[in-house]
């Protein structure tokens, strides 16, 4: 059985709070407990195999700010659970860790927000060997990162749907890489509060099209 990477690196203490947060913890511990029941192939339909990896990826955006545009890095680690429907189509949900810096914004210069991501993805195989497979893909995806200095806190969140197109390649074992282009549409906000500050901005990805590069480790070890 291949699998192919959903969207979508190393991880720090998240600074970030609330629901969400918790409820990704509780899905982190959750997850370790059913791999098991992934490496045995079992789901909620016996004739449906199931998928479940860690998953490190980056990704360089453009994003902009009305006056001016801002290369953005993104980088995410956490866990895919992905089910099978047929030979080719995979339905899965994912969340983790996200980290985010950016090189001309000064709320966020020189600092490095972390928190979370979470989303769904459709995945389909397009061509399939014994170490390579070429993949498309689609998913959305919900992510939320923050930084706090000196009192002032810069939150910035976003929806993101996209389209995928890459290929992936068995390194070893049960480690992949993969990498490819892919097509989205960013919609969010940066929020600025605390010390004196409260700003509100609106957010939009003026490149549509970029690259992507990850790895992803098949925890059932096939």
């Amino acid at each position: 059985m291949k699998r192919i990477p959903s969207t979508p690196m190393p991880t720090r203490s998240s600074r970030s709070s609330g629901s969400p947060e918790r409820a990704l913890l509780f899905l982190a511990l959750l997850l370790p407990a059913t791999a098991g029941a992934a490496g045995r192939e079992t789901s909620l339909y016996p004739d449906r195999p199931v998928d479940f990896s860690l998953y490190v990826e980056t990704a360089s955006i453009d994003i902009d700010y009305g006056d001016r545009r801002v290369d953005t890095s993104v980088d995410r680690i956490g866990f895919v659970w992905r089910e099978r429907f047929g030979e080719r189509l995979q339905l899965g949900l994912f969340g983790g860790y996200a980290f985010l810096t950016q090189g001309n914004n000064p709320p966020t210069a020189g600092r490095e927000l972390d928190g979370w991501h979470a989303g769904v993805s459709f995945d389909l195989d397009l061509f399939t060997t014994a170490r390579f497979n070429v993949f498309a893909g689609a998913a959305w995806v919900y992510q939320e990162v923050e930084e706090e200095n000196n009192g002032e806190v810069v939150e910035i969140s976003w929806n993101e749907p996209n389209a995928r197109f890459g290929v992936r390649a068995r390194v070893g074992g049960p480690v992949h890489g993969y990498a490819g282009v892919r097509y989205a549409r960013l919609n969010g906000e940066q929020r600025r509060r605390g010390g004196g500050t409260h700003e509100t901005r609106k957010l939009d990805e003026t490149e549509s099209t970029g690259a992507f590069v990850g790895l992803e480790i098949d925890l059932d070890g096939e």
